[in-house]
Formats: C-alpha cells, structure tokens, sequence
C-alpha cells in the first residue's frame, strides 16, 4: 500500500472511530483476532500433514531419511510460528533510579499515577535521552503481567520546569489509563509478531514464504493503518490528561518548550559543537554534560519565537503517530494564527528566560557514573564526526589561503569572492565576514544574497542596520522573503515591536506556504504540465554531461523547464536508467543511480528529479518534444 493510499484509509477511519468508537475498537481487536486465527489454522494445517505422514508410514511399515526429511519440514515451520509468538521486549537502556536518590521525583510519578488511575510504575530508569516515555514488558513472551518502565532523560528534566516535566509525565501516564495500554500494548506486540514471522521464514526457510507472504501482503497494511489510528487517538487523549492535570496552559508550554528545545540541539547546539573542531583535532571528552549544560540556558527570545513558529508550519503527516504541534495546540484550545497562539509565545519566552530545571527538583543524586559514562558513549559515537569535520576545516583553512594569495597577485572572480567569504566564515565567524561583504557590495550593489549575508550577521549582534539589507535583498530576490521576514519579525518581537514582529511573521508565514504550494506543484508531474527547453548556456551543458557520464546505469537524461503557474518555472533532470552490473548482478539499480545524480552539484536551481523508471512513463513522448531536452544518451 503506497503512501497516498496508507493516508486515505487512515483519514476514513479516523472518521469512522470518531463517529464510533466502540466499533472501530472491536474491528482492531478483530482484526488482530484474525491474525492469530490464521496462525492457529497454518498450525492446525502442518501438524494435519505431520500426523497423516506418521500415520501413512506406520501403516506401510517403510521408514527411511526421505521420509524422515518429509516429516521435519512441516515441524521446522510450526516452530516458526511458535517462536515468533514469544516476542522479547528487550528491557529499556537507562540507568535505574533509587527512591533515596529521587524521593520528589518517586512522590511525583506515584501522584500522577493515582490521579490519573494510571499502572503501578516498577522501574524508573534515568536515560541520556530528550525524551520521557513508559516501556511495558510482559513477562512470558506475548503473555503475562506486564513489568512498567518509565524512562526519563536528564537533558529532558535539565530543559523542563518542575511544572512542565509533570506535564509529561501526565501525557505518558495518561496513554496508559484506563486500560487503554493493555489493549494497544497487545496490538504492538501482535504487529512485532508477524514482522518476526515474516523474518524468520524469509531467513531460514524461504520455500515456505507461500504460507504467510500473500496474507501478510493483504493484512498487513490494514493492521497497520487501523493500529495507526487507535495510535494517534490516544496520542490527543494522553494530552488532554495532561491538560486535566496541569492546567492548558502549562501543558501547551510543554509542547511548545519540547518542540523548540528539540530544534535547539540540531540547529544549535550541535553546530556550535563541532565548530570547535577548527582548532582541535580531538573531541572534547565531556559532549554529554555540555549538552545538558546547553539545555539549561535559555535558547533567546528570536530563537525561541522562530523555531516556535517553524514547527506550527509542519502539518500532520503519516509516519509518527504523534500529530503534528499545531494540531495538538489547536485540540487544546491555541489555534494557528490566533491570539492564544501569540499569548502562548509570550509564556515560552518567559519559561526559557525563568530556568527552573526539574533535574534540580526532582534529582537528589545521580546514580553513579552516569554522567561520566554517557560523556565517553556519545563521545565514541562522535569521533568520527568531529575528525571529518576537522579534516573539513583543514582543507578550508587550506583554500583560503589559496585564494588570499590569488588575490594579492590578481582580482578575484565575484565566485571566487562569493566562495572566500564562506570560507571565511568557516575558517573564523560570521562577524569576520562583514567587511568583505561589504566590499561585494559596493561593487556590486544588486547581490541579494550578499545583502542578506550582511543582514542577518548585523541583526544576531542587534544593529538595526541589519535591517536595510534584510529589505533590499528581499526587493532584489523574492525567494528570501521566508528567511528575512522570520528574521526580522525575531528582531522586533526581541525589541519590543510587536505588531511590526507579527506583521513579518504573517509575510513569512504567507511566503512559506506559497512556496509548500509551489514545491508540491514542482514535484508532481501530468499530461497537463507544460514543459520549455532549458536556458543553459553551451558551457555549464558540457560540464553537466561530464557529470552525468559517470553516473552509474544511466541510460538517458533530459533537461527542461516545468512552467509553474504561467510565469516562474522550475527545472527537471528526468532520466531512464539502464541495466548495469552492480554487486553481481545485472539490473537497472536505481538507488545509486539517483545517489550518483543527487552528488552532482552544477545543476541549474532550483531543480527537481523525474524517474522513468519509477512512474510517468507516459510523459516520456512529450518530455523528448522538448526541443534541446536530450542531454545524454549512453
């Protein structure tokens, strides 16, 4: 089932459940009755084959190794099933707490817990991950009282308020009251079911795949969507617990805060990180306490209001069951674009500027060595990183002193200008850069991305001369109208100009979902696209096809233009793969043939792919009418 269908049928159902709850419930539970029906009925089949084989044998008197090989085959696959029904839940990685070492944190969970009538919690577990969640393990297998761990990660209790992590933890809880857990916790168990069923016959016994691969092929899909579903339901219930337990806007705070602080370590502090690795050629030994530290401080308010309002942009897609932010702040009562919604930043901003850790709270001690051990784990994990990203700054470091000495003997290309002011950037910072963009500027007055570089340097250091440029390269260049409206609408939300903060922040928001509109116009292909030769000069052409003729397996490939709209156009690589041996085998590969294509980086911007060989076959004809489209041909 492909994505556009696995979404139609979990949109019917989501209708379904919500105008039927009860029934939509007993067709899960159906439907996963079905599952182990079918199993019972390939058992009850073999061991049918298994006794009238004895029984025929018995009967003649004839037993040999023929007979014997006859007889095991049908066992062997009645111990897969067998098997795949002891499913193993492997014990969730953490280190266990104490109550001498938490007592407030134990109080707390144990409040929650019969507040919400929520299970015994038998284990707490203190993990290195951003995240909270409850883990339960049956004890025999698919059966058996069920062991409760909840999981709790330091940088989490580092980032939250006493407040907000109780929020979470009432959100977790919340999944499992009422018995809701039990009956979702044996729908996961039965899907890990048939996964290892599927495992287990496809690597030991691959004849036998006929008895489960048709089946699965049909019931699979349905199990899923339906599981998804009930999934995603008690995802909106767990935040309507926290919500009865903390109050709405202390819960909403805590979506917020998790959504932002979660974007502030990959957009932030990770960077930040590795920029140490132009000067050392080592990893630092404690990269875990750093981040906890980092979780600590307060992200700003230009940080915070940008990447809050980043994440309300994601809509609900299909491959979390948790919805999307602004689905989960609306079902709360803080709809997109309403006044609650800018209410609600404002109690951000406060929170991150207020730094109530609950680790301080909550945590009494650590358990012994935790912090040491998960420094040198994730320490092992990032040497090899840090190394590359040394190497990286080597090599830049490298270049630009190429181009230094080019410049003293000669004038540099605006390229070679454009290239020694990123690495200049690398090589020092930002605020290094300002005069040679400057000096780009005065030459060339009309460089919108210059005038954006310059910009966004001045604003993150609150010169409001930022301004003028942020405006000019928005004049000269439409497409950076997204990233400077979000920046300026950060400046004057900082500065206290709120309206002026929320007017940039609607023509950001505007600018964003035009361009959502556009790339998803781009990226979809009909009969009723119009296509136009591309405009490449012959130079840029004879270089591109360099590049295309060490692409692996690629038989032909077309260059054009797709009108969007009427007047902005977007161009197309489209390609045919040919056959090519690759790991012993003689196929059209297209993974690394598209891996081959997406290293290639001359094309003209900006650019989408078009396999042939994946769909829209039919376009082919129309696609080499194009005149000038045919750029290769192997």
């Amino acid at each position: 089932m492909d994505e556009k269908k696995f979404a139609s049928l979990v949109n019917s159902l989501e209708a379904f459940a919500s105008k039927n709850p009860g029934a939509y419930k007993f067709r899960v539970g159906a439907l996963g009755a079905l599952g182990y029906l079918y199993l019972l009925v390939i058992v009850s089949l073999l061991l049918g084959i298994v006794a009238g084989l004895l029984y025929t044998i018995f009967n003649s008197g004839e037993f040999n190794f023929l007979v014997l090989k006859i007889v095991w085959i049908p066992l062997v696959l009645v111990g897969i099933v067998l098997r795949s029904l002891w499913i193993t839940i492997p014990v969730p990685d953490g280190a266990e707490l104490q109550r001498e070492q938490a007592p407030a944190l134990f109080e707390m969970i144990h409040e929650v817990t019969e507040t919400l009538n929520g299970p015994t919690i038998h284990h707490v577990l203190l993990s290195s991950d951003f995240n909270a969640g409850i883990v339960q393990i049956p004890q025999f297998g698919m059966m058996g009282w069920l062991n409760n761990y909840l999981v709790v990660g330091l940088p989490l209790l580092q980032a939250f308020s006493p407040a907000e992590f109780r929020a979470v933890l009432a959100h977790e809880v919340g999944h499992l009251s009422g018995k809701h857990g039990r009956f979702s916790g044996w729908i996961y168990r039965l899907r890990r079911s048939w996964i290892e069923v599927l495992t287990r016959v496809h690597y030991e016994r691959q004849y036998a795949s006929f008895l489960f691969k048709p089946f699965l092929n049909w019931y699979a899909p349905y199990l899923n969507a339906y599981s998804f579903v009930l999934a995603r339901a008690q995802e909106r219930q767990a935040d309507e617990y926290s919500v009865e337990l903390t109050g709405k806007e202390t819960a909403a705070v805590m979506l917020a805060r998790f959504a932002v602080k979660g974007k502030s370590i990959t957009e932030d502090f990770w960077p930040g990180f590795f920029r140490g690795s132009k000067a050392e050629s080592k990893a630092p030994k404690d990269p875990f306490k750093q981040m906890v530290d980092y979780l600590e401080q307060s992200i700003g308010s230009v940080n915070a209001q940008k990447w809050f309002f980043e994440e309300l942009r994601v809509p609900t897609g299909y491959e979390d069951t948790h919805p999307a932010l602004s689905d989960r702040l609306a079902a709360i009562g803080y709809a997109k674009d309403s006044a609650a919604i800018s209410g609600l930043l404002d109690a951000v901003v406060k929170a991150e500027e207020e730094k109530q850790p609950a680790a301080s709270n909550y945590l009494h001690e650590l358990p012994e060595d935790f912090v040491p051990r998960q420094n040198r784990l994730l320490r092992e994990q990032l040497v090899r990183t840090w190394n590359e990203a040394h190497k990286k700054a080597n090599e830049a470091k490298k270049r630009f002193d190429e181009l230094e000495a080019q410049a003293n003997e000669r004038a540099l290309t605006l390229d070679e200008k454009w290239e020694r002011v990123a690495l200049l950037v690398d090589v020092q910072d930002q605020k290094a850069a300002i005069p040679s963009l400057l000096t780009i500027l005065q030459e060339h007055p009309e460089h919108a991305h210059a005038h954006f570089a310059v910009g966004a340097i001045l604003l993150e250091q609150q010169d409001p001369g930022g301004i003028k440029h942020l405006e000019q390269a928005m004049e000269l260049q439409p497409r950076t109208a997204g990233d400077a409206s979000t920046l300026l609408a950060g400046y004057y939300f900082q500065h206290g100009n709120k309206e002026l903060a929320e007017e940039f922040r609607k023509r950001a928001a505007a600018h964003y979902e035009d361009q959502e509109r556009r790339n998803e116009q781009a990226l979809n292909f009909s009969e009723q696209d119009k296509f136009i030769p591309h405009d490449v000069d012959v130079d840029a052409l004879k270089e591109i096809q360099s590049q295309l003729h060490k692409a692996r397996g690629l038989s032909e490939a077309y260059l054009f233009r797709k009108v969007l709209e009427g007047i902005d156009s977007v161009y197309v690589l489209a390609f045919l793969a040919g056959n090519s041996w690759q790991n012993g085998r003689n196929d059209k590969h297209l993974e690394p043939l598209f891996q081959d294509l997406m290293n290639i980086r001359i094309f003209p911007t900006p650019y989408v792919f078009l396999s042939f060989d994946l769909n829209h076959f039919d376009l082919l004809a129309k696609v080499r009418a194009v005149p000038g489209a045919l750029i290769y041909k192997r």
